[in-house]
């Protein structure tokens, strides 16, 4: 703040010597207006009728007439006006006025076209620290706020969603055993899901100093046979190989996980790039990438609509569990990757069994549609609170649909509770 109303000012110090300095200079100014320029004609008038005179052209009579009808004519033009003199003393009062005016029109102009947050410090100095020190000060907000998460976990233990979120907030922090250790509690609440699982093993091995060896790759073999065609698990099995020197058994896990892409997207290309690496190893040649597909613009080419139907019904283990009146909730996700729901449609408990179709006219965003996905997983879900988040305890069934594998109809049985 300080240097900013020195800066200002100077800035104003030079404003006022720009106005009053002429204002308080003394000095005289002679105003003649056109007289000067009239006595100047009649000097020269007056000449030539004296050079006519002295040349004989005119007589004496004629040269007095002529100077005499001059004098006449000048005396008209004066017609007896002074000339005017101003001086710049009298100007010197708007001094006064001006050196306090100037000062209040800048500042009432600055409130209205500036930005008066200058004049706090706490924000001048946020404006002006370093890029270090706001890189600083953000990564403190961070601490703050996963401090925060981390507090509130400790109230509520059994938020899955919450372990699962302060573990990526760990990450972040690069605290990678802490954010293993939120895994581990997520893992005692859901089991054996292949997310939680390949989670934990990824911080894990971030903690080891990137090393997959150990507990890492138990917990990839794990995530792998309860969801074999996992992209995130292929992709980490691959890496735990290599760094095995087992480069034909990561060429094999990268070829598979290959199969889930298509040329256009942006993992493609790395995948291909990791085979070629472990071809190397083995002296084999590397493999070709498919060029990407390319459409024209303006094209009426669309990708091919795709649907999955499916028949879902309820294990008799669960019937006294569930009211006739509970929502049935009937999804496709992505297999790998986010997991907004790609179609979905509701029920009730009291239409089992039932067979509904999933197609792209029930995606929740355009973007996001089963055509847009080779590997999906499609879950049927009973909630009696009727929620659109899973809750522990929930019945549920789930199957996985690869490729063109859904053009038969699949059946979803609901046999499992959400742990």
């Amino acid at each position: 703040m300080i240097q900013f109303g020195i800066f200002a000012a100077l800035l104003l110090l030079v404003a006022l010597s720009l106005i009053l300095i002429p204002l308080l200079l003394t000095r005289e100014v002679e105003f003649k207006g056109d007289d000067q320029a009239n006595i100047e004609l009649a000097k020269k008038k007056l000449k030539d009728v004296e050079d006519d005179f002295a040349n004989g052209i005119l007589n004496q009579q004629q040269f007095d007439q002529a100077k005499r009808e001059l004098e006449v004519g000048l005396f008209l033009d004066l017609d007896g006006k002074p000339s005017a003199k101003i001086s710049a003393k009298s100007g010197r009062w708007l001094a006064i006025p001006l050196l306090f005016a100037v000062p209040l029109v800048s500042f009432s102009l600055y409130t209205v076209l500036g930005d008066l947050r200058v004049l706090d410090n706490d924000t001048l100095k946020s404006l002006t620290a370093p890029p270090e020190a706001s890189h600083a000060s953000k990564l403190e907000d961070i601490k703050a706020m996963v401090d925060k998460l981390a507090a509130k976990m400790d109230k509520e233990p059994n938020d899955v969603e919450g372990w699962m979120m302060l573990s990526r907030s760990y990450k972040v922090l690069e605290r990678y055993q802490d954010a293993a250790n939120a895994m581990r509690k997520a893992y005692a609440l859901v089991g054996d899901q292949p997310d939680v699982l390949l989670q934990m093993a990824d911080a894990l091995a971030m903690a080891n100093g990137g090393t997959l060896k150990g507990e890492p790759t138990a917990l990839v073999e794990k995530a792998l046979q309860v969801e074999p065609g996992n992209q995130m698990g292929l992709w980490l099995m691959g890496m735990a190989y290599a760094e095995n020197d087992q480069f034909q058994k990561a060429v094999d896990s990268w070829q598979e996980l290959l199969k889930g892409y298509s040329p256009e997207q942006n993992g493609y290309q790395e995948v291909v790039k990791l085979i070629n690496q472990a071809n190397a190893r083995l002296g084999k040649p590397p493999v070709q990438a498919e060029a990407p597909s390319v459409v024209s613009v303006g094209s009426d080419v669309k990708p091919a609509s795709r649907s999955v139907s499916v028949k879902v019904t309820l294990d008799d283990s669960f019937k006294d569990k569930v009211s006739p009146d509970d929502t049935l909730f009937i999804y496709a996700q992505a297999a790998t990757g986010p997991k907004a729901p790609l179609a979905i449609v509701k029920h009730q408990v009291k239409d089992l069994p039932i067979e509904v179709k999933l197609d792209d006219s029930q995606a929740m965003m355009p973007t996001m549609t089963i055509s847009s996905v080779d590997h999906i997983k499609i879950t049927a879900r009973i909630s009696a609170a009727g929620g659109a988040t899973p809750q522990s305890g929930e019945p549920y069934g789930m199957i996985e649909v690869k490729g063109d594998a859904g053009a038969d109809l699949k059946t979803i049985v609901i046999n499992n509770s959400i742990r």
